[in-house]
């Protein structure tokens, strides 16, 4: 049995598995949405089939630019575009195993603990149909991986490498510019992790020349978003695109700041909100804190019940959404209508206007679900829970890793406390802003999904790990008197 067992543990399973996650992935349907669409039409700009003057300014450059590589090398369609998406799912599978076994690497039975906790990321229904779906999503929940584990890795590095520190430094720059160009939001999945590590490494080792190396990698990523930012702005008008029509980011902030906490600003008294800086929105906001703090606290919470699907949201006009604060269920808003297209049995392609479908027919698919996708999509009502589950007890386990250090007098699994402590507060932030900036579909939580699992599971391995050591040795006290007669 021992020599089974031995020849089992030595199998090359590498290969076996990733032939397996071919066969998968690539079973499942892409799925194009409305908003899919929409980004097709800057692609079109790419290729010159349309007007530069055409750009939505609302929109980065990033995320078209991924998609017209995928049609450039892969070919327009489906199947080219499932290679594209394919490559950041591998991305994503290989930074999981990497978390993992950092997670894992103490425990007793690692191996198990470390399998399940894989299996259930990387086949699960939701991450998996979102790497079906042509929007920014499979793209920022691997980077969002994919920057913890650069930060936690950044803790840690020998800094008299010059080379090492050089390329951090890089990466930190081009992960901020790359991650607010792809969409503003996930300017928190960039900065999150690099200001939690830097925090990390400054308390472990607060030396001039740390405090400087770490926080001038935060400045430079800064000092290089601003420079991007104005360079895409130059560039928008190099194009003629027309700037002032209350599509900029600003706008859309300040409008969609007063909606999530339901505040009217009407001064000319017209019915409609009055168009104010991002700053005037601030105050406005502030001013109703002062006022009223119990409401802005009630429509904060009711928020944060939104993005997690703990309770149903509902809209008037399709585009702001308020918390109804009715318990949903087992139900899900946008992670259903979305995520989980790919295994549903309708049309791959969503209903749009004609000028948006023809430029979406290319990647259209037969509607006939294979087996693999439907034995996945068996897990959707789990998976529900999980989702519910985990966006809603981040910010407890996130106390409770914090309260158990404090109280943890050997200071044993340090690095397990690190890499759990970045997971939970880049989940948490994620789910925290945007709860509060009234971006509360659950769509929009995708990103903080698999941190939070992983912070999670990480909490309770570090709890198991430090209940079960032995306390520390208190020093003996020799008295003077035994000390000469010992000498004697």
């Amino acid at each position: 049995m021992k020599a089974i067992l031995q020849k089992l543990k030595n199998f090359p399973w590498s290969p076996i598995c990733l032939v397996l996650l071919v066969i998968i992935f690539f079973s499942i349907r892409l799925v194009i949405t409305y908003d899919s669409a929409h980004y097709l039409n800057y692609v079109a700009i790419f290729e010159g089939e349309l007007p530069t003057s055409s750009w939505d300014i609302v929109r980065g450059p990033v995320f078209p630019a991924v998609i017209f590589i995928f049609d450039t090398i892969f070919g327009k369609t489906s199947a080219g575009i499932l290679v594209g998406t394919f490559i950041f799912y591998i991305i994503f599978t290989i930074v999981c195993c990497k978390i993992c076994k950092e997670i894992c690497q103490n425990f007793k039975h690692k191996n198990l603990i470390q399998n399940t906790i894989l299996s259930i990321l990387i086949l699960n229904p939701l991450i998996l149909g979102y790497f079906h779906v042509l929007l920014t999503e499979f793209i920022a929940i691997t980077m969002a991986m994919l920057n913890i584990l650069i930060a936690y890795k950044w803790i840690y590095f020998n800094t008299r490498s010059k080379k090492a520190t050089i390329l951090y430094i890089l990466y930190f720059i081009f992960s901020v510019v790359f991650c607010y160009h792809l969409k503003q939001p996930y300017i928190i999945i960039a900065l999150i992790p690099l200001l939690t590590a830097c925090i990390i490494s400054i308390v472990q080792k607060h030396s001039i020349k740390n405090i400087v190396y770490r926080t001038g990698t935060i400045i430079a990523s800064l000092f290089f978003l601003i420079i991007s930012i104005t360079t895409w702005n130059k560039i928008l008008n190099i194009m003629e695109v027309d700037t002032t029509t209350g599509r900029d980011s600003s706008s859309l902030f300040s409008q969609q700041l007063l909606q999530a906490y339901q505040i009217t600003y009407d001064q000319d008294g017209d019915g409609k909100t009055d168009p104010l800086s991002v700053t005037d929105a601030v105050g406005v906001l502030f001013n109703d804190f002062i006022s009223n703090p119990l409401r802005i606290f009630h429509t904060y919470v009711s928020n944060y019940c939104g993005i997690s699907s703990i309770c149903s949201i509902q809209s008037n006009d399709g585009v702001n959404y308020i918390s109804t604060l009715q318990f949903a269920g087992l139900d899900t808003f946008e992670n259903t209508a979305i995520g989980y297209r790919a295994y549903s049995s309708y049309s791959n392609l969503f209903n749009m206007p004609d000028q948006l479908y023809t430029k979406s027919i290319k990647y259209g698919e037969s509607s006939n679900r294979g087996l693999l996708a439907f034995i996945i999509n068996a897990f959707r009502i789990p998976t529900n829970i999980l989702f519910k589950l985990s966006i809603c007890i981040c910010f407890p386990s996130l106390i409770f890793l914090i309260a158990i250090r404090i109280k943890d007098k050997n200071n044993k699994n340090t690095k397990l406390f690190h890499i759990s402590l970045i997971l939970l507060v880049t989940s948490f932030t994620h789910i925290a802003l945007s709860a509060g900036i009234g971006l509360i579909i659950d769509r929009y939580a995708i990103e903080a999904f698999v941190p939070s699992i992983l912070g999670i599971s990480g909490t309770i391995i570090y709890f198991r790990l430090y209940s079960s050591q032995p306390p520390k040795a208190l020093p003996v006290k020799t008295s003077k008197k035994v000390i000469k007669n010992a000498k004697s």
